[in-house]
């Protein structure tokens, strides 16, 4: 039995922003030098950027981990930290304000405070004015729910709070593990292949 989409979820990081991780490795090596292969480790042993991105500890905290290992300022992490955010085409921006007006639209997004503010202030100033929040019906952010995907507890906060259905939701991802995880909860999903440099547009046109 097919039901009809009456909600979309988009993520965030390389379904509607691009992304280069490397980008941020490559600047805190620059920023660290011989000091950055400590750095890695301990950051590895500890968990540090996934309890970040659940909100365990505030921007302050987050920064004075690195600061332990040089001294460094809140603008050199900031920089290098956001190094990774690349940009948001406009055709993208323009896709979510089609489908608004025939669905609930969503954000789910693995995010930091840090991150999310620096797209915030990028997509006001280069699409004049526009405050990225209005975009969707509502936005969910990892670090300000307390658990992140590909947890089961994202994906039923955001239906209960949301009060939709599964069954009519479409979740979109770039991440195999979490359209598996939206899948068992009976949510339809579409993955993004970025590695075959697949378009959003392509996983849109059938609605």
């Amino acid at each position: 039995m097919s039901y009809p989409l009456k909600n979309i979820i988009f993520d965030l990081g390389g379904v509607i922003i691009n992304l280069n991780q490397q980008l941020t490795i490559d600047a805190f090596k620059i920023l660290f030098k011989e000091q950055f292969e400590l750095l890695y480790q301990e950051i590895e042993k500890h968990n540090w950027l996934n309890r970040f991105e659940v909100g365990e500890f505030s921007e302050k905290e987050f920064f004075s981990f690195f600061k332990k290992h040089k001294n460094v300022s809140d603008i050199e992490l900031q920089n290098a930290w956001n190094a990774m955010l690349l940009d948001i085409p406009n055709d993208r921006l323009e896709l979510i304000k089609k489908y608004s007006k025939k669905y609930n639209i969503y954000l789910l997004s693995n995010t930091n405070s840090i991150h999310y503010s620096h797209i915030g202030k990028y997509i006001f100033e280069k699409f004049n004015g526009l405050n990225f929040n209005t975009l969707f019906k509502h936005v969910y952010l990892s670090h300000e729910l307390g658990f992140r995907k590909p947890n089961k507890s994202i994906f039923e906060y955001v239906l209960d709070n949301a009060n939709i259905k599964p069954e009519e939701t479409l979740f979109i991802d770039d991440t195999l593990d979490h359209i598996n995880t939206a899948k068992t909860l009976g949510i339809q999903t579409k993955l993004l292949n970025l590695k075959e440099n697949q378009k959003l547009t392509d996983l849109l046109n059938e609605y």
